[in-house]
């Protein structure tokens, strides 16, 4: 069982025991979820476990989104059938805990009444209100806001408490969007209330590695007064590309996914946003082109994630190779503008150009790195004694220049040397057809000409 399938199982659908999140004896207790950066943690919370939309539009007609033998309820909608609210809070643009706790109210109500007209009007109160909450008076995180009983309708915000007590839930994420107004000490003590007050279960999706300075300190000491269960997301670049590629929008793709998740198993990078937009490439492409192989797939894939992660974009060049006594030598224009040490390399005979090529490449840029600094501060060698000599082959000075370009550039010749070395694909394709994917990442726009 693979650790999304174990998570799930925990959480939502174990059958030989009650789960986690529906087990009353866990009302009032906090949860966090944490895994690496871009491993997906929110998707995975709606998609799988939440599943705040059920249904799907096939054919002209909403269906279920999971066949009959397949279907699980999510929470949403598990909750929602005994009366309690199931919300997701993202502290994106929030700015005082007020926000926050009013965003809960009007969330907590809607999701069982589904009150537009409520929702509507509560937003424009907010935002009339504006700037002027954090000096409201406040009865405390778990009680209603004094202020609130000249607003709107107060009966609701009641109602909206009360499908949260006893075991409603609360996610919160998104934790390193806050705005810096909202102090985290204060932040965690207003979670801490809500869960003593109402009995509910919360989630916070984050990592611990989000904050930095006098936050990470505070941190630290509070997680442990506050989080009761630690849950790690770990999966697979293989299971992550599933959960994703299996979205009813990407099913025109279907015969090209095994390729799509071959290149990107190539970049060894965990990233669901990135995969997303790998997916509508990939699509946009099929449907403007009415083609789609397994090599365009390859550039497709390896150029948006250079573009994302590197903002690169790779001129097209073809491997240019000299044979000497030692081997082959690679002449890439890409970097021709660097130090005589990332012009070329040499690499093994007798194997095909592109498999040596490949063999060659295949190293780490750390022992890359090493080499190159090696190199220059290597001593010079007496040709005709063909013995060391006691001065270096590089002056200090020059050593110390070629040191600090080195630490200057590292970044941008770390992702040069893993895809325009290393991952070497703007050759996979013709000249006309890798200009036009790489304008294409670069600008957006795919028009059929």
């Amino acid at each position: 069982m693979t650790n999304k399938e174990k998570l799930e199982t925990y959480l939502l659908f174990d059958k030989k025991k009650t789960p986690f999140l529906l087990d009353e004896d866990n009302n009032g207790k906090t949860i966090m979820l944490s895994g690496a950066w871009g491993a997906g943690k929110t998707h995975f919370w709606k998609e799988e476990i939440t599943r705040e939309q059920e249904k799907v539009q096939r054919d002209g007609k909403k269906v279920d989104k999971y066949s009959d033998d397949e279907y699980k309820k999510g929470l949403h909608s598990q909750l929602k059938d005994k009366e309690k609210a199931c919300i997701y809070v993202s502290l994106y643009g929030k700015t005082s805990l007020e926000s926050i706790e009013l965003d809960i109210y009007m969330k907590a109500y809607q999701n069982i009444v589904g009150d537009a007209d409520f929702v509507s009007k509560t937003c424009s109160v907010f935002t009339t209100v504006g700037r002027n909450l954090g000096n409201m008076a406040h009865k405390g995180a778990g009680g209603a806001f004094t202020w609130l009983e000249n607003l709107v309708d107060k009966d609701k915000f009641d109602k909206a408490g009360k499908y949260l007590e006893n075991g409603g839930l609360i996610c919160f994420d998104d934790f390193e969007r806050k705005s810096k107004d909202i102090d985290l000490n204060d932040l965690f003590g207003f979670i801490s209330q809500l869960v003593l007050e109402y009995k509910c279960k919360v989630v916070i999706i984050l990592n611990s590695d989000v904050f930095t300075g006098k936050e990470a300190e505070v941190f630290r000491n509070v997680k442990e007064k506050t989080v009761n269960k630690f849950l790690y997301f770990d999966p697979s670049i293989e299971e992550l590309f599933k959960s994703i590629s299996d979205d009813e929008n990407y099913k025109p793709l279907k015969d090209y996914k095994e390729d799509i998740l071959k290149a990107i198993q190539e970049t060894k990078e965990l990233n669901a946003r990135i995969y997303i937009q790998v997916l509508d490439n990939c699509l946009e492409w099929l449907k403007v082109k009415k083609t789609l192989d397994e090599k365009i797939v390859r550039v497709l894939v390896l150029g948006t994630f250079n573009f994302v992660l590197n903002h690169m974009v790779l001129d097209y060049q073809l491997i240019v190779s000299n044979h000497n006594k030692d081997g082959y030598l690679i002449d890439y224009k890409i970097l021709s503008n660097y130090p005589y040490f990332f012009k070329g390399e040499i690499i093994t005979q007798n194997v095909d150009l592109k498999e040596k090529y490949i063999l060659r490449f295949n190293y780490k840029f750390e022992e890359v790195l090493n080499r190159i600094k090696n190199e220059i501060s290597v001593k010079a060698i007496d040709i005709q004694k063909q013995k060391i000599t006691n001065s270096y082959k590089y002056s200090e000075t020059t050593q110390k220049e070629y040191y600090e370009w080195l630490e200057k550039n590292e970044i941008e010749l770390k992702a040069l040397w893993k895809y325009g070395y290393r991952l070497y694909y703007v050759s996979d394709v013709d000249e006309e057809t890798y200009n036009e994917i790489a304008q294409f990442i670069k600008s957006g726009i795919l028009i059929d000409v």
